[in-house]
């Protein structure tokens, strides 16, 4: 009887102890189910989390360059108003010194065309210089010979006038006239008149 109820009492444990261990096996795979379950979960949320921030950066990226595209047109378009702005100062540049090269030319072509008649003129005035000189000297040349005669003739005419007065001292005034003349008046056509003298 003993016996009986100590293997029933055994086969209770024993079916007890089966079904803690199935009960333990069962919580243990639901339990490993579960962590894979949530670390599946975690996984997806991870690659989704992940996923975002990769489109989140992408779009950074997009928006960064979009950004720096326009700012590198902004730049090329600036540059090129720049560059247009200083050709257009470069160009002025090279216009005033092709006017001030082409006045520069004219001033000296005209300096040359006015040295060449200068110098013209100032040969005629050295040659007309030279003549007056020659000029002056011949009639500086013909006034000592008036003088000379001029002199001559007056002594000439007092000494047959004294000698008019010795040789017929009783003759009245103008009764010697027929042997000594009253000298003649100088021509117009031989007197300098003042407002000829000055040159016009």
């Amino acid at each position: 009887m003993d016996d009986e109820m100590k293997r029933e009492h055994l086969a209770v444990e024993q079916r007890m102890v089966h079904r803690i261990q199935r009960i333990m096996m069962e919580c243990h795979r639901e339990k490993v189910e579960a962590v894979e379950k949530a670390r599946a979960e975690e996984r997806l949320i991870a690659q989704e989390a992940i996923q975002a921030q990769k489109s989140k950066v992408v779009e950074e990226i997009v928006n960064t360059g979009i950004t720096v595209i326009k700012d590198e047109k902004t730049s090329v378009a600036q540059l090129m108003r720049e560059k247009e702005h200083e050709m257009n100062i470069f160009y002025g540049m090279a216009q005033r010194q092709r006017q001030e090269e082409e006045v520069q030319e004219l001033l000296q072509e005209a300096e040359k065309t006015h040295q060449a008649t200068l110098d013209n003129v100032m040969g005629k005035l050295a040659d007309t210089q030279e003549e007056l000189l020659f000029l002056a000297k011949q009639l500086g040349l013909m006034t000592n010979w008036k003088d000379f005669l001029e002199e001559e003739l007056q002594e000439t005419r007092m000494a047959f006038q004294k000698y008019i007065n010795y040789t017929f001292p009783k003759l009245s005034p103008g009764h010697a006239d027929f042997i000594l003349p009253e000298r003649k008046k100088t021509p117009s056509n031989l007197v300098i008149k003042e407002d000829e003298t000055t040159l016009n």
